[in-house]
């Protein structure tokens, strides 16, 4: 019997599966590491900032006085999560709502980036009032805002007609739905609070702005350890 080594093509096709799956996989892979740094930073800067008032002031406003840099670094750790889980949905063949919702998170990404580089200003500065560096940051903040829900909807959709989720369908349905329910309910806190008023003191919106970026890390950590340990079956 003679056995016939293969041929060279045979092991460029046997070596590239593995290479396709290395990247994915280590996208997301970084994606979750940066996401769980952003939220141990965020926890560091509410304890080393007592000054910032986690009743009526958001974690942007971190940024400003003593330490800011630290919440510069969060801004871009987060900005990594999401453009490091975009590549890896990107860079293997998906379905069209995971690609267009990759595509969405990207730009959340750059959105995100934004957000941290343009320092905010005081959450009670009049609108007429605000710096460059705070209406930049708004635009930035607010973009990621409003996007992430789509993306997280889009690239569920997508994940789950792919066979290699078929067993985890309902966790990432479950999960898609907190980007998009914690935006609801932080419109509707902030809606209720304003009451045709500005920000202050007496405007309890920190803790319904802090549920709604531990809902968004949360869905951007989960999926990427669920696109890493997929990807590489």
């Amino acid at each position: 019997m003679t056995l016939t080594p293969p041929s060279p093509h045979q092991d460029d096709r046997l070596s590239a599966a593995p290479a396709g799956r290395a990247l994915p996989a280590r996208a997301a892979g970084v994606s979750s590491i940066a996401g769980v740094a952003f939220l141990l930073l965020l926890v560091l800067l509410h304890l080393i900032r007592p000054d910032v008032s986690t009743s009526w002031q958001t974690t942007s406003e971190y940024a400003l006085g003593e330490f800011g840099w630290l919440m510069v670094v969060a801004f871009l750790l987060s900005a990594v999560g999401y453009g490091a889980l975009a590549i890896a949905l990107l860079v293997r063949p998906r379905r069209l709502p995971a690609r267009i919702g990759a595509v969405i998170l990207a730009i959340v990404a750059v959105g995100t980036v934004v957000g941290g580089v343009f320092v905010t200003d005081p959450i009670d500065t009049p609108q007429d009032q605000l710096s460059t560096s705070g209406t930049l940051h708004g635009l930035g903040a607010g973009l990621a805002l409003m996007f992430l829900p789509v993306a997280a909807l889009l690239i569920t959709a997508g994940l789950t007609r792919d066979s290699a989720f078929s067993t985890v369908k309902r966790g990432l349905w479950w999960t898609a739905v907190l980007p998009p329910a914690a935006l609801v309910m932080f419109m509707v806190a902030q809606t209720v609070l304003l009451k045709g008023g500005g920000f202050g003191p007496d405007v309890p919106i920190g803790w319904p702005e802090r549920l709604l970026v531990l809902a968004y890390a949360a869905w951007q950590i989960i999926v990427a350890r669920i696109v890493s340990r997929r990807t590489v079956r």
